[in-house]
């Protein structure tokens, strides 16, 4: 039942529409107001779903009722009857906070019409869309991993990550590799792809829930993972488009809290719109190649540089860092021009033995050092992703490990 208040500024004003509602099933008339003042007063009281109200109202016009409804009962729709509808009435309209219009020569169809569109605006307040955008504690995340050379460990890093946060969230948490020819995060999972990032782009136009999730392998961490091909393929990166990709990852963001995407040392039009839009990017470094250092450098000033990436958003990350390192952290630092956010140790034994397996060493290994890093590294990324009260300038408490 859709609940209508209506102004009446003048006795009779209004006989038209009230024999139209009163006709009307789904329809039911809360209450007559008889002049602007009071139509906002019954509409803020009453909380109708659609305020039918005059443009020229006695106390205050229409305009103004519709200004403050819209700021003091955002959820009730303001229907507002103007004498005409040129565009400047139009524009006064929206900039008033009018949901819609109706000239005087409306018939009965199209104020029920109208009347039911302006109602459904509520119907978003029970949507999924509406709940993610009005708490702070469901706000899609993406969390970016990228480096300057393959080698460093990214992926490894990436998986046991994401599967550190699908233990904490369950069913909220996708993977994405973005590595469109020779993704390995699959294998490393054990995982065998029922789609891929190259499959998905033949249906770039009409990409939708149920095509994405069809192509999610689900790992038993209940961590959702698309893999970037089915086969080693070669695959051109026009392929992988801007709309495809901007696509894609408003779905995964629609549908999963955290999203994490393993990225090629490989900058793009599609890789920098996925950098563009990361909350945390995690930039993987060494400590053991001058090479490494030097390219992380050249990384970190063309993406910071080229307006793609706030130095904010940027977490440098030292894996497998040692004391047998040819260089310190103090050497990166220096280069490349940004702190180091966290140290991870080094096991690769461990890291390498686990994916070998296909399996995470978070996982077989939960109490080892390796995967106590990298839990607390989960730590500082949801503490610094978490709503709290504290200035622009206030940063979690990064740390090496």
């Amino acid at each position: 039942m859709i609940q209508v208040l209506i102004t009446e500024p003048e006795p009779g004003t209004t006989e038209g529409i009230r024999h139209v509602l009163l006709d009307a099933d789904e329809l039911d008339i809360v209450g007559f107001a008889q002049d602007g003042l009071e139509a906002a007063q019954m509409a803020i009281q009453t909380q109708p779903d659609v305020l039918i109200a005059h443009a020229d109202l006695p106390a205050v016009n229409g305009y103004d009722v519709c200004k403050l409804v819209s700021l003091a009962a955002p959820k009730v729709a303001c229907l507002l009857l103007v004498d005409d509808d040129m565009p400047d009435t139009t524009a006064r309209a929206m900039q008033a906070g009018a949901r819609a219009i109706l000239s005087p020569d409306f018939t009965s169809q199209k104020l029920l019409d109208t009347i039911t569109d302006c109602a459904q605006v509520k119907e978003i307040a029970a949507s999924k869309e509406y709940q993610i955008v009005t708490d702070p504690e469901q706000m899609p995340i993406t969390i970016g991993l990228i480096s300057a050379k393959d080698g460093v460990g990214k992926t490894t890093l990436a998986t046991n990550l994401g599967i550190l946060f699908a233990q904490r969230f369950p069913d909220q948490v996708v993977l994405m590799d973005m590595y469109a020819q020779l993704g390995d995060v699959s294998v490393s999972l054990n995982l065998k792809p029922r789609g891929s990032l190259v499959d998905l782009a033949t249906y770039a136009d009409e990409l939708d829930h149920d095509l994405v999730e069809g192509a999610l392998a689900t790992h038993k961490s209940t961590m959702r993972v698309l893999a970037g091909s089915t086969m080693p393929q070669p695959v051109p990166l026009d392929a992988i488009s801007v709309p495809y990709i901007a696509s894609l990852l408003g779905t995964l963001r629609r549908n999963y809290r955290f999203v994490f995407c393993d990225l090629p040392p490989v900058l793009w039009s599609g890789s920098l719109y996925i950098l563009s839009r990361c909350q945390h990017l995690i930039v993987v470094a060494n400590l053991f190649e001058l090479t490494t250092i030097r390219d992380t450098a050249n990384l970190v000033r063309m993406i910071v540089d080229g307006g793609h990436v706030t130095r904010k958003a940027i977490k440098l990350v030292v894996n497998r860092a040692s004391p047998k390192d040819r260089f310190s952290v103090g050497d990166l630092q220096e280069t490349v021009g940004i702190p180091v956010s966290f140290q991870i140790p080094n096991d690769i034994e461990a890291a390498v033995t686990a994916a070998n397996k296909g399996e995470a060493f978070v996982l077989t290994q939960p109490k080892a050092p390796l995967s106590r890093s990298l839990g607390e590294l989960a730590d500082l990324l949801l503490q610094a992703t978490e709503p709290m009260e504290q200035s622009d300038t206030d940063t979690p408490d990064w740390k090496a490990a």
